[in-house]
């Protein structure tokens, strides 16, 4: 899989018509990618995740995705679904992206880049799941991120407070080894240059 931003443009549960509840946004760096999903209702996190699905190209170039999961307005009922993806085309950060990992004492945190968007997930192992978007903006010609949404009480390492466009040294990480930023130890498991066609030997696919 390709260096590749997208959004969810709706979503059709069975036979009702196609809505979207949600502001969604999916980084995917060689075989691994963040999918982070905000409701626009109430701005909480929307975790319904499909377990598998078909894609198939639309005229218009979107995706169209068929397949089942959980739909909460059932219960939670797994339910066939569809739902249409179009591919983002971002004005900043297209250089490079990359997906790392890393633990504090139970707490397992990811944090991904790309396409001037920057997300880092937080699972503690007794609380809450917290979430973090920035995106790059042009600031009086000056780029720097700027937060768009946040969930959950989890600190997460913020590229807005550490006031870089890049984290130092990201453009010789390698997959498999380990990176510091900010004191915390980070394995990086997926990075890519925009033109690559590959990702570095990364194999496993994993929905974060």
């Amino acid at each position: 899989m390709a260096l590749r931003l997208s959004t969810r443009i709706s979503i059709r549960w069975s036979d009702e018509a196609p809505s979207e509840p949600t502001d969604t946004v999916v980084l995917s760096v060689g075989s691994y990618f963040m999918d982070l999903r905000i409701k626009k209702a109430d701005r909480y996190i929307d975790w319904a995740f499909a377990d598998e699905g078909e894609f198939q190209k639309l005229p218009n170039g979107d995706d169209l995705e068929t397949g089942s999961m959980p739909y909460p307005e059932k219960d939670n009922q797994v339910t066939p679904c569809e739902e249409v993806w179009r591919e983002l085309r971002p004005k900043h950060g297209m250089e490079r992206g990359w997906i790392l990992q890393g633990r504090s004492g139970d707490d397992n945190i990811f944090l991904g880049k790309f396409g001037g968007v920057y997300l880092a997930m937080l699972q503690e192992k007794n609380g809450p799941f917290s979430t973090l978007k920035e995106e790059l903006q042009d600031v009086q010609g000056q780029l720097q991120w700027e937060e768009k949404s946040r969930s959950g009480s989890g600190t997460m390492l913020s590229l807005k407070k550490i006031g870089t466009v890049f984290v130092p040294g990201e453009e010789s990480w390698q997959v498999g080894e380990e990176v510091i930023i900010d004191g915390q130890v980070y394995h990086v498991r997926a990075v890519q240059t925009c033109g690559s066609k590959n990702s570095f030997g990364v194999s496993r696919t994993a929905r974060l």
